[in-house]
């Protein structure tokens, strides 16, 4: 198996969750910096343009959005999984909802101020936020978002209410990682740090999943992963594709997040599967490349 290489910043809620993972499942991986803000160009010379962290890379064949990432961690190292056998729409709603406490934090900050650097902040109103989004306004529905947090919280403290260590029981899922990543985060400061004072099992669970930790990596410059693509050639795809009505491999696409400010990605359909969307796409620098997306989040349309 070529090399896991992770593209992230170590301040990423959601780059945490793919960390955590790569521990829990004891695989070795490379670390790759990648800026907070704009510019962004080793990145994009991978991804096409889109901009979120985490990213995995194998080879030449470039993973976006946790969803798939922890799919495709279970493909290669099946034990532990993340989404246990049976379980796995349950593991993923789970997941997509524990995550809707993300952006319930990162406005609550932006809100009370002082938390983020600037530059930080003026990236995200500029190139993330759908137009007309004034953060200087945020400061209006902190007491709103924080209400929210609080009902997600107390959800979650239920869940713990048998005795169970995670989740789902005894063992650790992903289900327990993504609504991790969020909820340690909210000792950043002391309004959002104050929601947990009346969750001791969350409490009592956030130490058990942080003690998971990272597992072994490696720094990497971008610059190196970048000649890893170049060397490689994207992964054989097994099966039968499942290709969008109308479409046919090879036709000129553009993939575009359901979520704004992710970044558009042109290419060429390339051979998915079912839960996936992959397109074929050329850099300067790393030459041929797939890139991947999960189905459910991700927008394909035909361009020509």
């Amino acid at each position: 198996m070529s090399e896991l290489i992770l593209h992230h910043y170590d301040m990423s809620p959601y780059a945490e969750k793919i960390r955590l993972a790569l521990g829990l499942k004891g695989l070795p991986w490379r670390s790759v910096q990648t800026p907070i803000v704009l510019p962004k160009p080793d990145h994009f010379e991978l991804t096409g343009g889109y901009r979120r962290v985490p990213v995995l890379q194998i080879g030449a064949d470039i993973y976006c959005d946790t969803h798939l990432i922890t799919r495709v961690l279970d493909q290669l190292q099946p034990d532990p999984p993340l989404s246990p056998p049976g379980r796995e729409t349950e593991e993923i709603a789970f997941s997509r909802w524990a995550e809707t406490s993300f952006m319930m934090l990162i406005l609550s900050c932006i809100g009370i101020g002082g938390i983020f650097p600037e530059d930080f902040i003026e990236d995200r109103q500029q190139n993330m936020a759908p137009p007309g989004t004034d953060f200087a306004q945020t400061k209006l529905i902190v007491p709103t978002k924080l209400a929210q947090l609080r009902s997600n919280l107390t959800r979650l403290e239920d869940q713990f209410g048998d005795g169970r260590d995670f989740v789902f029981g005894s063992e650790v899922c992903g289900a327990d990682l993504s609504a991790f990543h969020t909820i340690n985060m909210m000792g950043i400061h002391p309004r959002t740090a104050a929601l947990l004072e009346d969750t001791p099992c969350v409490r009592a669970w956030l130490e058990r999943v942080r003690a998971i930790g990272h597992g072994k990596s490696t720094p990497m410059e971008a610059t190196d992963a970048i000649a890893v693509a170049r060397d490689a050639e994207p992964a054989a795809f097994e099966g039968e594709p499942v290709l969008p009505d109308g479409m046919s491999l090879g036709t000129p696409v553009i993939v575009i997040d359901d979520e704004y400010g992710s970044g558009n990605v042109t290419g060429q359909l390339a051979a998915s599967g079912v839960h996936d969307i992959a397109i074929r796409r050329e850099g300067e620098r790393a030459g041929e490349v797939v890139v991947h997306f999960p189905r459910e989040a991700f927008t394909v349309i035909a361009t020509g």
